[in-house]
């Protein structure tokens, strides 16, 4: 397939398959994004409306069509990447100030809130007369749709940013212990749980198809699970380094996967990969409309793909495009770290309007900060040891736009030279399975 070139490993001129990758922290990058005016999360398309939530504390209404301001509601927090979910009138939404809150869809006014002890960055999901949501405070909550009231929690050993998926009166979630949870929805009570090397975090619902949920992992694996039983059938490995936020997409049984090193996978349902397209930057989570595929990248363009990996056409913004677009009478609407929410018309490609939101662009965590890359070197031939060498690469970059300065990313790449007597062979400092 077509490779793209961008920021990226490749600006060094060493390969990829001479580092090992070893994640020495959390993926913490979404619960450390700062205030300001960027939009990082989807919108939310809903009776002729666009709803979206901003980093300027602000969760917008907007008339679909023209783009223009309906109302707006404030919180005491920034609102991502939690994004609006609307039910019957109703938008539901999470915030970086610890809250839950519901809106009145028409007015924009507060219907109630309920209070966390951590930030919410993960969607959630209504279902029947209640709404299930994680918080950072190690919890999985059921409220009442009506009141707010709390039905059940569940108590985790790591942040819950997932969205939780409902089915056949299961909610499943995936959390930052690396456990994939399965819990009776109406109790709250444990069913089963599976267990990966890497934190689970899932944007969206789960893909469950025929009874078969697929889910990703920061083991740079992605997961088929047998949800009768409870094991694996099979897991596909999607990369080195940089995990997966999001799972696959399903069309015409085929499995659609991006990972955080730029690769788009199209995969059979038995896990084998038919192709793949590359581009060198983070892509989010795509969406599939008319046999054709949206997605955003860190590159900062929004990519539409025909099903076979090719591109058609794309649009270019100011900042990193993290989030699914949203698809809605011939148009596609997402949202850009340059804050703005963008609409454009996917048959000519051409902007239809765009809204920006208060302040400047937020500060955004470098991309690989929770990774440590350690480089492999060849053993002289020689046969002599030596041991303990170490350089250290320094790369700090800036991207600016028209609206300033609002990404900043320091990379280092560590070397580490160790050599042994055997010839031909490396000495390896971490084992790139062992995340």
């Amino acid at each position: 397939m077509e490779e793209h070139e961008g920021f990226g490993f490749d600006e060094f001129s060493i390969e990829m398959e001479d580092f090992d990758y070893k994640q020495v922290k959390k993926f913490d990058r979404i619960f450390n994004i700062g205030v300001g005016g960027s939009f990082m999360q989807w919108p939310c398309i809903y009776d002729g409306r666009v709803y979206v939530g901003c980093l300027d504390r602000n969760v917008y209404a907007l008339d679909a069509r023209n783009g223009e301001l309906v109302w707006k509601f404030q919180a005491e927090g920034g609102f991502a990447p939690a994004s609006p979910v609307a039910n019957d009138g109703i938008i539901y939404i999470g915030s970086y100030d610890y809250n839950f809150y519901t809106i009145d869809a028409l007015t924009g006014k507060m219907i109630w809130k309920f209070k966390t002890q951590g930030k919410i960055v993960g969607n959630a999901k209504v279902h029947g007369n209640r709404v299930y949501f994680g918080s950072n405070d190690y919890n999985l909550y059921c409220l009442d749709l009506k009141t707010g009231q709390m039905i059940w929690k569940f108590k985790t050993q790591g942040e819950v940013p997932s969205c939780p998926t409902i089915y056949k009166g299961m909610v499943l979630f995936g959390c930052y212990d690396h456990i994939l949870y399965c819990l009776d929805a109406e109790s709250g009570r444990l069913i089963w749980k599976f267990a990966t090397q890497g934190d689970i975090y899932n944007e969206d619902e789960l893909l469950i198809h025929e009874d078969i949920a697929y889910f990703p992992s920061f083991d740079n694996h992605l997961r088929a699970l047998d949800l009768n039983t409870g094991k694996l059938k099979w897991k596909f490995r999607t990369g080195h380094y940089g995990g997966m936020h999001s799972g696959p997409r399903l069309n015409k049984n085929l499995l659609y996967q991006v990972n955080r090193e730029g690769v788009l996978h199209a995969l059979a349902l038995d896990g084998k990969e038919l192709w793949n397209f590359k581009i060198n930057h983070a892509m989010a989570l795509p969406m599939i409309h008319n046999d054709k595929i949206y997605f955003g990248t860190e590159d900062q363009n929004l990519y539409c793909l025909d099903l076979n990996g090719k591109v058609l056409w794309k649009f270019g913004t100011q900042g990193m495009l993290w989030w699914k677009p949203s698809i809605w009478d011939n148009k596609v609407y997402f949202t850009s770290c340059d804050c703005h929410l963008y609409c454009v018309d996917i048959n000519t490609h051409e902007l239809v309007w765009k809204f920006r939101g208060q302040g400047a662009p937020s500060y955004i965590p470098p991309p690989f900060e929770s990774y440590e890359l350690t480089v492999k070197k060849p053993v002289p031939e020689s046969g002599l040891e030596e041991k303990g060498t170490r350089k250290r690469y320094d790369l700090n970059v800036t991207e600016s736009g028209e609206e300033g300065t609002f990404y900043k990313s320091r990379i280092t790449y560590q070397i580490s030279t160790q050599y042994q007597s055997k010839g031909g062979k490396y000495q390896i400092d971490s084992d790139e399975e062992a995340l």
